[in-house]
């Protein structure tokens, strides 16, 4: 059977956010070492994927979040939430 590890259940907003935002973070790295791997086994067709993975871990999943917790560090939580409803 597999380990896996505990899940990270956040008890509000701002820290199940951090806890995505950490979980995206520890993706990245899995695929830079996975991407690392393929160099080395010269599997260039697995690594043009796992290098597609990255940017969208990174540019989107990882950049949105950063986002939205920087708006609830300037904005302040209350205000955050408000405008969160459109």
């Amino acid at each position: 059977m597999t380990q896996r590890d505990g899940l990270k259940v956040g008890t509000d907003v701002p820290s199940m956010l951090a806890n995505d935002l950490e979980l995206e973070y520890a993706v990245a790295a899995g695929l830079k070492t996975a991407i690392v791997v393929c160099e080395q086994e010269r599997d260039f067709q697995t690594r043009t994927i796992l290098e597609q993975h990255l940017r969208d871990t990174q540019e989107h999943h990882a950049y949105w979040l950063e986002q939205q917790l920087g708006l609830i560090e300037t904005l302040g939580l209350p205000n955050y939430y408000q405008s969160q409803m459109h």
